[in-house]
């Protein structure tokens, strides 16, 4: 039997409106030459969650109907990531990274969390994944694709600090 990719996924474990923003989202990783790796391990190994790629290093990571987390359709976590204020960005970007720092919830991944800046904001007991956003929507896809360009950015030291808003 073929593995199904994460749009099959996306098709059909969410609803319409989760739908057209989850493929929006894929479509915009797709279009920066990212890659999708569905995580088999034994901790993933009957849910359905990707690490997306670039090169070999991680991007992020996503969550479709997570059975453990009922409340959530699906989410998008950055891998580990400080947003330094070299990069100008909106206050709206701030504010939303600001509003998805995902505060150590103890899960083992992070060993109790860390002190991280973010755009000039200093915050404490972050996870090592920095970032959180459960059942994003279309105000949070500008926020996302920010996260994306910078994390592709650091990982390549590119110099361009221009970032697509």
């Amino acid at each position: 039997m073929i593995e199904p990719n994460i749009e099959d996924y996306i098709l059909n474990e969410l609803s319409a409106g989760d739908r057209d923003i989850a493929l929006d989202f894929i479509n915009y990783l797709k279009d920066n030459y990212l890659t999708f790796y569905k995580d088999n391990c034994e901790c993933w190994k009957n849910k359905i969650y990707y690490w997306v790629k670039c090169g070999d290093k991680c991007v992020c990571f996503i969550a479709i109907n997570d059975p453990d987390e009922k409340d959530n359709r699906w989410t998008v976590w950055s891998d580990d990531m400080e947003l330094p204020d070299k990069y100008p960005v909106s206050g709206s970007i701030k504010e939303s990274a600001w509003r998805h720092i995902d505060h150590c919830g103890s899960c083992g991944s992070c060993g109790g969390g860390r002190r991280k800046t973010v755009f000039g904001k200093v915050f404490e007991n972050v996870c090592g994944c920095t970032f959180r956003v459960d059942n994003p929507d279309h105000d949070d896809m500008a926020f996302l694709k920010v996260m994306v360009d910078i994390g592709i950015k650091e990982m390549h030291g590119l110099n361009n600090l221009e970032v697509t808003e």
